[in-house]
């Protein structure tokens, strides 16, 4: 019986338990600290994940680690054999050999351990960054066999990769190295555009949408030369490899005008440089996709990566790549390496392959009656109900914006159903009050349908009628067409573009979910709800029946769903839906 403790930390850190192959819990740091996406030493996660699990660390077999820095010692030979600190030998040592007596070859893995007196010793896998990253998406698809496609802002040295993975083997077949990143490059027009880099891309993609086709694509097109071997940038329009304050150079300043202030009103023209930087960004990746299916020759394809969370990008990649199936990590930043990590080791030292539900509810959970003695310690008024969804269902059908808690929370970005901010998609007006009164962030930004999958067809082009199986998007990691019967109708959460980030749902993932969105259909005829994460504006994702309290008083919400738990601040709801 193998347990394996997988940890990432210095982008949205993160830890996840893995034993026998299963998955025993994940969760990011940034929801125990309320700080988003932190970036410290993920101990309050790891501490969650041996509590659930009812283990101790002295339970855990090994550590897997999400940066291999052994391919660092590979070059970097210093001249000087100085150290400043004794800790410096457990770098210093392996990079002078490496560097002056093993030929420049490449260092595919390391291995650490400690040993100590009365106790196990503690070993530590240091996985590459990659690979970590492919063993997330591969293992958590259940296909036995698949091409995948990594692309981020860096790991180590790689900026992308194309790898063939085959039972729990992995073959990398491609790399496009750093400096030429399609993350550091979206980064670049994030901080450009006056939003905050490696956080604000997801506006940036929402901005797009608001675009128009103009000279500006071509221009962007421009900075880019796609090859056999992958592509390459003109860097010579970025900075973000060079220690300085911005992630552009003059040069790209000189070409499409002034950079944006973060106070600064957004206008058309960013708008339309938004627009033509995401083409381009997806003309690279449908180039990737491409090359994956030419090398690799599988029918399938997995993501992982930051850039795997680009929702347009992916619908690109599915239509035009050639792939019959297709499959997203939703926890696909750097948080979800943690999980890969652990998977991968596990796997490497012998566990067989499981089958893994189709969710990403892999965080913690809270009894009912754990949530009521939060409500008790608050002396907060609330009833419990025996059917809460059939009460939710009525509120939404009357224009109520409810918070919905329970189950296990989500582990990647996204809200699936189980910490999310619930409302009618019927109503013209709902995502500018959502916006407004209860998310507190840009009008722009659009929000996600969560429908039925059975239904899914009926509302949105989820490609079915071309012969695709794979109509599945249970992590809102596509982008479908709303058919123009249904605009009007879904007119909340179809987005400027004509279209809605899908999340389908289904009884087996998530039933809690499932019953309140099918009593809401049975009562309005459209089994579909807007979605958003229970959170505001730069804060992360609630955690606890606490986190959830406090944002349900903070912001314009008229309901929360805390498990079985009805919670008002108008009496008069009470009377209407306890």
């Amino acid at each position: 019986m193998t347990t394996v403790l997988g940890i990432n930390y210095s982008n949205d850190a993160a830890a996840a338990l893995v034993r026998d192959g299963h998955v025993l819990g994940a969760c990011q740091e940034e929801r125990f600290r309320r700080t988003k996406h932190y970036a410290g030493f993920p101990e309050r996660a790891i501490d969650w994940c041996l509590a659930d699990a009812g283990l101790r660390f002295d339970d855990v077999d090994e550590v897997a680690f999400f940066w291999n820095p052994g391919i660092h010692a590979e070059t970097l030979h210093r001249s000087s054999t100085s150290r400043r600190h004794h800790l410096e030998f457990l770098y210093n040592v392996p990079n002078m050999l490496c560097s002056r007596w093993l030929g420049g070859q490449p260092v595919t893995g390391l291995s650490q351990e400690l040993r100590f007196e009365g106790r196990k010793p503690l070993r530590i896998e240091y996985v590459t960054h990659h690979l970590a990253h492919a063993a997330s998406a591969f293992y958590r698809s259940n296909f036995e066999e698949s091409a995948v496609l990594i692309v981020d802002g860096y790991g180590e040295r790689a900026s992308a990769t194309i790898l063939h993975a085959q039972g729990t083997s992995f073959r990398t077949l491609l790399t496009v190295d750093f400096p030429h990143s399609i993350g550091a490059y979206y980064a670049a027009f994030t901080d450009y555009l006056g939003f905050k880099a490696n956080s604000g891309e997801g506006k940036v993609m929402g901005l797009a949408s608001y675009g128009r086709e103009t000279p500006l694509v071509d221009e962007a097109r421009s900075l880019w030369r796609l090859t056999d071997t992958g592509f390459e940038l003109d860097l010579s329009y970025f900075s973000y490899f060079l220690e300085r304050r911005e992630r552009y150079s003059p040069k790209l300043v000189a070409r499409f005008g002034p950079a944006r202030r973060a106070d600064e009103p957004l206008t058309e023209r960013h708008e339309d440089i938004a627009y033509a930087m995401q083409v381009a960004c997806e003309d690279a990746l449908v180039h990737l996709g491409k090359l994956a299916k030419q090398l690799t020759g599988s029918s399938r394809l997995c993501m992982a990566g930051g850039v795997a969370l680009n929702v347009v990008a992916n619908t690109r990649i599915r239509n035009e790549c050639g792939f019959s199936e297709c499959f997203w990590q939703p926890c696909a930043s750097d948080a979800g390496t943690s999980l890969g990590a652990a998977l991968y080791v596990a796997h490497e030292r012998g566990d067989a392959r499981v089958t893994h539900p189709l969710t990403d509810t892999l965080g913690p959970s809270f009894t009912s009656a754990q949530c009521g003695q939060a409500l008790a310690r608050g002396r907060i008024p609330s009833k419990q109900l025996s059917a809460p969804w059939e009460s939710a269902a009525r509120a939404l059908a009357d224009g109520r914006i409810i918070g919905w808690f329970g189950g296990r929370a989500e582990c990647g970005p996204r809200a699936l159903g189980n910490r999310s901010i619930l409302a009618d998609p019927r109503r013209p007006d709902m995502k500018d009050v959502l916006n407004a009164r209860v998310k507190f962030r840009e009008p722009f930004r659009p929000f996600a349908p969560s429908i039925l999958r059975e239904a899914c067809g009926t509302f949105f082009d989820d490609g079915a009628e071309l012969g695709r199986s794979d109509t599945e998007s249970p992590f809102m990691l596509l982008v479908y067409a709303t058919r123009p019967e249904h605009v009007k109708t879904l007119a909340s959460v179809t987005h400027v573009d004509g279209g809605g980030r899908v999340q389908t749902v289904t009884p087996e993932q998530n039933p809690r979910y499932y019953a309140l969105i099918e009593a809401f259909g049975r009562l309005t005829g459209v089994p579909c709800v807007v979605n958003t994460s229970f959170n505001i504006r730069g804060e992360p994702i609630v955690n606890t029946p606490e986190d959830a309290l406090k944002c349900f008083y903070t912001t314009d919400m008229d309901l929360l769903y805390l498990e079985d738990h009805l919670v008002w601040k108008d009496p008069a709801l009470a009377a209407l839906y306890g």
